[in-house]
């Protein structure tokens, strides 16, 4: 985990950099839905701690997104929002 240095790294550099983590993004630039780069913020194995570190460095930066950079399991399943009556 840690402090970038404000460097804008290509998503290809950030994976090999950082396999296999959370990394929260700052001013990404998007092709699509795919990342093509930017600068990394915050880093960790654990999606909330990334998101944390993340949100505590975003001043500067107009737009954010976190990604995981490697595979996702198959299993790996996401929570549905409950309905609120």
């Amino acid at each position: 985990m840690g402090l970038i240095d404000n460097e804008i790294l290509t998503w290809d550099e950030i994976k090999d950099q950082y396999p296999d983590e959370w990394v929260v993004i700052g001013d990404p630039t998007f092709d699509g839905m795919k990342i093509l780069n930017g600068t990394v913020l915050a880093h960790h194995h654990d999606k909330r701690v990334a998101s944390i570190e993340g949100g505590e460095r975003r001043e500067g930066f107009k737009k954010f997104t976190i990604s995981f950079t490697g595979q996702i399991k198959s299993n790996y399943h996401i929570g549905l929002l409950r309905t609120i009556a």
